[in-house]
């Protein structure tokens, strides 16, 4: 299952920072795929969406 994670921030910059920092998940094991690039929504906010599931080998087994 996919978690979905936005990233609201005032400028571009900050939503592609929060992008940046959510690369760091990668190094446990988890994917990040961005789903929707940083876009202005209004006035001085921005948008960004990822969706992250875990490795294949990292996966919960119930």
């Amino acid at each position: 299952m996919a978690i979905r994670i936005g990233i609201i921030g005032a400028t571009e910059r900050e939503c592609r920072d929060g992008l940046a920092q959510l690369e760091l998940l990668r190094d446990h094991g988890v994917t990040v795929a961005v789903t929707q690039k940083p876009a202005q929504i209004a006035g001085d906010r921005w948008l960004a969406r990822v969706a992250a599931t875990p490795a294949p080998d990292h996966e919960v087994r119930g």
